[in-house]
């Protein structure tokens, strides 16, 4: 005797201001607004990102500055 296959819907559920929403119940403004929360946030961590390898690139030539006087 087969078994009956059993369908799984997957939801697309996202979460802001701590609230779970369905995409699929939201209008197409409500999408756009979506998507450029969700492209802000990648920006906003390519940027924190960036500013990491700057600081630190930084400090890295301070460090070679300094050592450049000694030896004049």
């Amino acid at each position: 005797m087969a078994k009956a296959k059993e369908k799984i819907v997957e939801k697309n559920i996202v979460t802001v201001n701590n609230e779970e929403i369905d995409v699929a119940t939201l209008g197409s403004d409500s999408i756009l607004y979506l998507n450029h929360m969700f492209d802000l946030d990648k920006q906003l961590t390519d940027l924190d990102f960036k500013a990491q390898q700057l600081r630190t690139a930084k400090a890295a030539f301070l460090s070679m500055f300094d050592k450049s006087r000694k030896k004049e």
